[in-house]
């Protein structure tokens, strides 16, 4: 066979499974869809408080799916529902049972009804707070709402894999493979305004590590259009600086694709990654745009605030109809077959909330009828306590109760009733009683670890003195102490500001890199907010940092790291997530209104976890 005929073969092999891939894509993009309008109408009739969802992001997660390999790790926004039904990580159903705040893992395993909808997670750590098996495993951390927030942690999660690739740390195969992982990072436009994001690209960009962040740009800021947010406007125009002239140069490569382009943002996506995850160099992909076809939330409405022509653009360029467009431009599908995708998804998803409500409400459902039997196990009781009556005919009537609002009129009758009347007030009491029992395991659970590895199991050592001890420095002790952890465990890093040439300004670490080495004991710019995150992503993939931040003063730049992130991942993934980080810093010199203030009260009150 000639060449050229070889060349034609692949050709039609490579097209065949682009259509087959496509088709496929094109299902869940449509059953997305489906889900994010249905579950607006969940919200706006009760069913749930509030939500946000992807509408107009599926092209893009669809792609990015396409490209994210088992062993990478995902930092998300919330708005990659698509991206978790693309890899099989989420059903229709374990959606909406975080829509109502399912409290059962078993109906909604991501935070166990703890996050708000779209707040995604993946087992990092077994029920007994071993590690997963990473490389085996699509890997998200646990997402949290503040804006830009995921940045911080998903530079740890990258910096992992360069000190994985660097020091051959992994003590198994579990947990990296040569540090060919490639930490992934989604946020919106609007939220590329947050100092965090500059501070976390500027760092990847110094650092060179394999860190791939996906701006989804729809226009808008919730009502604020991008204008008013962004320097020219664009994301990828304000960081041109940060691109490199050659490929000596350090840097962060930037693309910039549209939202409604499918084929070449899977082009544009694989060119990228590839080379972020053989060369460790940083990536941006500024996705423009994105459609929001309901607006930012279910809060409000987009017509407010988008103009006659942006609606009918969003129409126009809206990327399932792009993509259908293509798909039978391209002769991978007739019309009448999409039709028949879409029809099918409307029944798919409308079964899928069915099932997630009644899976929801069925347990609420048993608890009333186990409140009405405790409260009045005959008729005469309730012809004799018309309290009892009435909270029955309140149960009865109430729409789509809680749990809570099944315990409050438990805990109303009890008030309202008379021990020593009531002949069943000893059983509504203890019943009472051991339905908040249920509870507080159910809803505050995992606050602190309950694992073996918990600090409070850790055995009290009793200090010894002899004559003989001699009399040190402090920061020897400290040196000492360092020097024998680093060179018994090798999954231990520190790292910080001065940290690493000089030892830290006050010496704790003084010869330390020069013994352990550069990769080992390093140095960071002066940056809090990521120094924190280096320490979170790095903890979650199996290492063991301990991050320095020079003086307990400069402790609050990095507070929304610790506060939001670091002290509740355990609590919010439901224990399936762990951060096991050391964050040290130190006291003053009393030299100062920055040097001798103490912020320990805020720090106590704001780390939650």
């Amino acid at each position: 066979m000639s060449e050229l005929n070889i060349k034609s073969d692949r050709e039609k092999k490579g097209t065949k499974r682009l259509g087959k891939e496509a088709l496929d894509d094109f299902k869940i993009a449509c059953v997305s869809r489906q889900a994010s309008l249905m579950g607006r109408k969940e919200v706006l009739t009760g069913k749930a408080k509030f939500g946000i969802f992807g509408a107009g992001k599926e092209l893009p997660q669809l792609a990015m799916a396409r490209v994210f390999q088992k062993g990478d790790f995902r930092s998300g926004y919330y708005r990659d529902q698509t991206f978790m039904l693309a890899l099989g990580l989420a059903t229709v159903e374990q959606l909406y049972a975080q829509l109502y705040a399912h409290a059962d893992p078993a109906f909604e395993p991501f935070s166990a009804g703890r996050q708000m909808n779209s707040h995604f997670a993946t087992p990092l750590v077994d029920e007994k707070g071993e590690w997963t098996d990473h490389v085996d495993l699509y890997n998200v951390t646990a997402d949290i709402s503040p804006t830009a927030g995921q940045m911080a942690r998903s530079l740890g999660i990258a910096l992992a894999s360069k000190k994985y690739r660097q020091t051959k740390a992994s003590l198994s195969n579990r947990l990296s493979n040569d540090g060919n992982e490639v930490s992934f990072v989604t946020i919106g436009d609007a939220s590329t305004s947050e100092g965090v994001f500059w501070e976390t690209l500027n760092a990847a960009a110094v650092m060179q590590v394999p860190l791939a962040c996906f701006v989804w740009d729809d226009g808008y800021g919730i009502s604020v259009p991008k204008e008013f947010q962004t320097t020219k406007g664009s994301i990828s125009e304000a960081l041109a600086g940060f691109h490199p002239s050659n490929d000596e140069e350090k840097g962060l490569d930037i693309y910039k694709v549209k939202a409604w382009d499918y084929n070449s943002m899977r082009n544009i996506f694989e060119k990228g990654i590839d080379k972020a995850r053989k060369t460790h160099r940083p990536c941006l992909f500024h996705v423009e745009e994105c459609t929001q076809p309901q607006g930012h939330s279910t809060s409000g409405s987009h017509e407010r605030y988008k103009d006659a022509d942006r609606l009918a653009f969003e129409k126009e360029w809206d990327g399932i109809r792009q993509m259908r467009l293509w798909l039978v431009k391209e002769g991978f599908a007739t019309d009448e077959i999409l039709d028949e995708i879409e029809k099918e998804a409307k029944k798919e998803v409308r079964a899928s909330i069915r099932k997630a409500w009644q899976d929801f409400n069925e347990p609420i459902k048993q608890l009333k009828t186990e409140l009405i039997q405790v409260l009045a196990p005959n008729d005469q009781v309730v012809k004799d306590f018309p309290v009892i009556e009435d909270v029955i005919n309140q149960l009865n009537t109430s729409l789509d109760p809680t749990h809570k609002d099944i315990i409050k009129h438990a805990r109303s009758a009890r008030r309202k009733l008379d021990q020593n009347t009531y002949p069943y007030y000893n059983e509504l009491v203890a019943w009472i009683n051991t339905k908040k029992k249920e509870y507080e395991t159910l809803y505050t659970s995992h606050l602190f670890s309950e694992t073996s590895k918990s600090a409070l199991n850790v055995q009290r050592v009793e200090p010894e003195y002899t004559d003989a001890a001699s009399s040190v420095n402090g920061y020897e002790i400290l040196n000492a102490c360092f020097d024998h952890h680093l060179q018994s465990n090798p999954s231990i890093f520190a790292f910080g500001e001065d940290v690493g040439y000089i030892g830290d300004v006050n010496q704790g670490f003084a010869g330390m890199q020069e013994k352990h080495g550069i990769h080992r004991v390093f140095d960071t710019g002066i940056r809090e907010w990521t120094i924190m995150g280096q320490a979170i992503g790095m903890s979650m993939r199996g290492l063991r940092p301990i991050a320095e931040i020079q003086y307990l003063d400069y402790l609050i730049y990095s507070l929304p790291a610790l506060s939001d992130d670091l002290a509740t991942v355990r609590y919010r993934s439901n224990a399936t997530q762990a951060a096991p980080a050391i964050i040290r810093t130190r006291g003053h010199r009393l030299e100062g209104i920055w040097h001798s203030g103490s912020p320990i009260g805020l720090l106590l009150n704001s780390l939650k976890g």
